[in-house]
């Protein structure tokens, strides 16, 4: 673990993902803690498919500095190179908790609360849309929850940009159970691919279910795209017929026919 990277002092490692590590910090000249991503050195392998994405990432993330501001959207502050190791400065949110916590059929929260959450993240979801950002990878762990109950939508990392020529990743690019259909089929991606990735969110938070799954990830890839789930109601029966309506129209296969 690094002292220091930039003028950020590393205070502790909190997380590790794919691609690098996360460590709390302080950022001396604003007298606040923060977020450090630290990407794995591998970064700068040009000949790896891995590196060449986790480059992608973090300069979509660095694209993202100051440009989505938003109360429920996770800020990006900075983000920078130093002795090739690149990190992103982003808002610490202490005692932080995903929405993973709440999708477990056991530790389900009540349909009031459920809706306020994705009401939020539809409302932010919107705001990024309307400048021209896709986040692509809307899943409960991308959703969380702060000490006051405030809602956050973090890691853009493989977001797509409208005006950016280098947020396209490799390949399929999101996480595999909250995918849409469209995006299975590396067809073109809009803003109609995060509102059903939403959809599932909601649909998992009313139910404590995902909407698909599979022994095998090709059997759940095709049960995206050819399949209808398990109607909200036989989960939980106390989901009316107009949510499940909301739900599913959300989850529809075609794109133009979910909200827009």
């Amino acid at each position: 673990m690094p002292d220091k990277i930039g003028k950020y002092r590393i205070i502790n490692e909190v997380g590790q993902g794919s691609t690098g590590a996360v460590y709390l910090s302080h950022d001396p000249y604003y007298g606040r803690d923060v977020a450090i991503k630290l990407y794995n050195s591998e970064i700068d392998g040009e000949d790896d498919v891995r590196a060449r994405t986790a480059k992608k990432m973090f300069f979509t993330e660095a694209q993202m500095v100051g440009r989505l501001q938003h109360p429920n959207i996770l800020p990006i502050f900075d983000a920078g190179v130093e002795q090739d190791r690149y990190y992103v400065a982003m808002e610490h949110v202490h005692g932080a908790r995903t929405l993973s916590t709440y999708c477990k059929a056991g530790n389900l929260l009540p349909l009031d609360d459920a809706l306020k959450i994705v009401f939020t993240c539809a409302r932010a979801l919107h705001y990024a849309h309307s400048r021209k950002v896709i986040h692509r990878d809307i899943k409960p762990s991308n959703i969380i929850l702060t000490l006051d109950n405030q809602v956050r939508i973090i890691d853009f990392g493989i977001a797509l940009w409208a005006d950016s020529e280098i947020s396209r990743i490799e390949g399929i690019a999101g996480s595999p159970s909250y995918m849409s259909p469209e995006q299975i089929k590396s067809e073109d991606i809009t803003a109609a691919s995060d509102v059903y990735s939403l959809g599932v969110v909601m649909y998992e938070l009313l139910t404590g279910h995902r909407p698909f799954k599979a022994n095998s990830l090709a059997k759940l890839l095709h049960k995206i795209v050819y399949s209808t789930p398990v109607p909200i109601h036989q989960l939980r029966e106390e989901v009316t017929e107009d949510l499940e309506e909301v739900v599913m129209r959300a989850l529809r296969k075609k794109p133009e026919e979910r909200y827009t």
